[in-house]
């Protein structure tokens, strides 16, 4: 039987694509990109914000008018589950287990049980099922530590479980001696892996770093009140070349009361320290945040408090939102901030951050910097800054001289 699998949204959700596909394989269905030939029709859905649910909602109910027999796996089915009744679901825990819960529904019309107790003990073994690639995900726990009052991700993807660390040490060794040069380490929250276990990511990070053979390593979003539990230890580990000079640490707000409506436990200041700390000991960090605007009760001059804070801080690069109402969450019940202004100070977020972008990598000119080459003419700084130039073969690790600066990019010359 063949099934066509389509996934959507972060890193992880990607991983999680790649495993389900593998999962079905390993009970015995065909994987087909041409949805034409395909008996079935898997989406792994996101539903982080209100227009990425409409998205999926809709494209569900187009492969379905296709004629085809839809699941819908991923966020969509264990945030919101009354939205696809009547679909069989795949919960974002159970990603391992696709082909053995197709097979089941397939051949007694009823879904096995969904027991998470059961499930998070080998939560693991979802590791077993990602193959390697250039540019190749691994996860290293499931959930997170939050309880940030917008966010439906949390609803989805439960509290934190942390995959033992010789499991991700051995998948890593894996992907590497197969090929993989870049490890993407994605979590909801890198920075909370392990707090569950006696653990903690500036641990894995060196034991990955052990690792032989030339690669290196993106470490994911990391929630800023994590992170300072164990800042100390974790520059120390960024210093290594295996690590990419990179700091995803989202602000979401720069202004204290809206971090406190929020639930994001930390304040300005403190989010102010981690980042100047981080660019005190790592040389030409890259340096990118999130920003929430419109968030429920934010007036103009909490508003102008953001923009200041970031003007300050100078983000390598920003990801900017307009707040979306999701349901289930305390923000969602708060009293709503006029849709128009959300779009309005949306704009102006993005006038700034491209302002901000273009400023950062002019300071680039002139450097060299090694290059992993990631398609024809294109690849990763070390701190993962895109970069165009000719020459060089996939794979390869070249150094490139920067020559000129884009909005969202570099542009260089193999040297």
């Amino acid at each position: 039987m063949k099934v066509y699998v389509e996934g959507y949204g972060c890193v992880l959700n990607t991983a999680d694509t790649e495993i389900i596909k593998n999962s079905l394989r390993e009970h015995g269905f065909e994987i087909t990109d041409n949805l034409e030939d395909a008996d079935i029709a898997i989406i792994n859905t996101c539903v982080v914000r209100l227009e990425t649910e409409n998205r999926m909602i809709y494209r569900i109910n187009e492969l379905k008018n296709l004629g085809k027999e839809v699941v819908v796996a991923g966020c969509l089915p264990k945030a919101l589950k009354e939205k696809v009744k009547g679909f069989l679901h795949i919960y974002p825990r159970e990603t391992h287990k696709a082909g053995e819960i197709l097979k089941d529904y397939l051949e007694k019309h009823c879904r096995m049980p969904y027991i998470e107790e059961d499930i998070n003990k080998t939560l693991y073994k979802k590791l077993d099922y990602l193959t390697p690639s250039l540019i190749s995900p691994l996860p290293i726990c499931e959930g997170c530590l939050g309880n940030c009052s917008y966010c439906i991700v949390k609803i989805a993807r439960g509290n934190l479980i942390s995959y033992p660390r010789e499991k991700i040490v051995n998948k890593a060794k894996e992907l590497i001696n197969k090929g993989a040069k870049c490890l993407l380490i994605t979590a909801q929250d890198t920075a909370c892996y392990g707090f569950d276990i006696g653990d903690n990511l500036a641990n894995l990070l060196n034991d990955l770093t052990q690792i032989e053979g030339e690669f290196i390593m993106r470490v994911g979003m990391m929630h800023a009140k994590n992170a300072e539990l164990i800042l100390d230890e974790l520059i120390e580990v960024y210093k290594d070349d295996k690590v990419g000079k990179f700091l995803h640490l989202p602000l979401q707000s720069g202004d204290d009361e809206i971090l406190k409506r929020m639930k994001r436990g930390y304040t300005v200041d403190e989010f102010k320290d981690i980042v100047n700390e981080f660019r005190r000991k790592i040389k030409n960090l890259c340096f990118t945040t999130d920003i929430i605007v419109g968030f429920p009760g934010e007036t103009e001059e909490q508003f102008q408090n953001t923009l200041e804070v970031l003007k300050e801080l100078k983000p390598d690069y920003i990801h900017g939102a307009k707040y979306s109402q999701r349901k289930g969450t305390e923000a969602a019940k708060m009293k709503q901030v006029d849709t128009k202004i959300r779009k309005q100070r949306s704009e102006i977020l993005d006038k700034l951050r491209r302002e901000l972008s273009y400023l950062n990598n002019k300071k680039y000119i002139g450097k060299t910097m090694r290059v992993l080459i990631l398609d024809e003419g294109k690849g990763y700084t070390d701190n993962f800054k895109v970069v165009k130039f000719e020459g060089g073969e996939v794979g390869e690790f070249r150094k490139v001289k920067i020559t000129d600066a884009k909005t969202f990019g570099l542009r260089g010359k193999i040297i």
